[in-house]
């Protein structure tokens, strides 16, 4: 689901969307305006065509009715558009919080001024100060309902600080792998091609690494234990990439490494750093309480050529990979030109 309209029509949107809130028995929350924005927007026919009908049976939406239209309608938005949502609701209650306590303290201010005058009033004539009363008895009415606004404001800002941190947390693992904890393919995908897009003259380097016969390991030692290998070759990764490159597990047993600002021969000794410290380790496995030490990657190394694709650049390392697998497996393959070409 995505946004991509004008702001003046956005603002437009809000303002409909807060007009039949205010007209609901519910509360001002996230959740109430997603509905109402969307049903403003006039393009979720279904959604739209569902609350007329309940506007319709029970005239207003409750609680329950607008709980219900979220979680049909809207719950399965993805993660950014439900953050661009909370931002712009959280920027109506803030705004509506910063004019409730301006028109509070209005509202002290004019109480007190009241106070003094009715005062005032009543000593030079006590029937006229009688009658004075209700004014102020309505004036503290208003102060009240404003605390009480400015009460159910402050907890909507702490609903929206709540929705912005699961939402923030969806977006994490949306993109990250559940086995090892690297970013998954989408999440790489979107890294690259951020990536390439502010690249300039600085070198970038792509490593793409393959577990050597992993389909033999899972036959040999059963699925458990390749997930262990998979684990353990994505530890590696992690610890050469730290922060300064992107690490992510790309499918299966397959990884890449991006590595932005770094020449092509330092990515080569990167990738033998990955290969060598794979080839040393050792797995024990639970059933045979076996430690298992052949475990091996190969790889492939290329750097990115200006104004190519990023499928492109991916294909070239690839095609690294692949001549590594073609050699023997577990080594490197830094791609050449000539190579490339072949």
């Amino acid at each position: 689901m995505l946004y991509e309209i004008s702001k003046e029509k956005s603002a437009e949107y809000l303002r409909q969307a807060i007009h039949h809130m205010s007209r609901q028995d519910t509360a001002f929350h996230p959740v109430s305006y997603a509905v109402w924005y969307e049903y403003s927007s006039g393009e979720h026919a279904r959604l739209i065509e569902e609350v007329n009908s309940l506007i319709e049976k029970e005239k207003k939406l409750n609680e329950k009715s607008t709980s219900h239209l979220y979680n049909k309608h809207i719950a399965s938005m993805d993660a950014d558009s439900a953050q661009v949502l909370v931002d712009r609701f959280n920027q109506v209650v803030t705004d509506i919080t910063s004019s409730t306590q301006k028109a509070d303290k209005d509202t002290t201010v004019f109480r007190k001024a009241l106070e003094a005058w009715s005062g005032e009033i009543h000593h030079l004539d006590a029937e006229l100060g009688v009658k004075f009363a209700p004014l102020l008895s309505d004036t503290l009415q208003m102060q009240t309902s404003m605390h009480s606004l400015q009460t159910q404001l402050e907890s909507s800002l702490k609903e929206i600080s709540d929705l912005k941190s699961e939402i923030m947390k969806a977006k994490q693992e949306a993109i990250s792998d559940g086995l090892t904890g690297l970013m998954n393919r989408k999440g790489f995908d979107s890294a690259l091609h951020q990536c390439l897009d502010t690249v300039a003259t600085d070198d970038t380097c792509l490593v793409i690494a393959d577990i050597d016969f992993f389909k033999r390991v899972n036959d040999s030692y059963g699925h458990l234990f390749g997930d262990k290998v998979i684990q353990a070759v994505a530890r590696i990764l992690k610890t050469v990439s730290g922060d300064l490159y992107t690490a992510a597990r790309y499918g299966g047993e397959e990884f890449v490494l991006l590595l932005p600002h770094t020449s092509v021969e330092m990515a080569n000794e990167i990738a033998e750093t990955i290969r060598r410290q794979v080839a040393a380790i050792t797995i024990k496995n639970n059933v045979t309480q076996r430690l298992i030490s052949n475990i091996t990657v190969s790889l492939g190394v290329t750097a990115y050529q200006p104004g190519e694709s990023a499928d492109s650049f991916i294909t070239r390392a690839d095609q690294a990979l692949y001549t590594s697998k073609a050699h023997g497996r577990n080594q490197v393959t830094m791609l050449t030109e000539d190579l490339a070409t072949a």
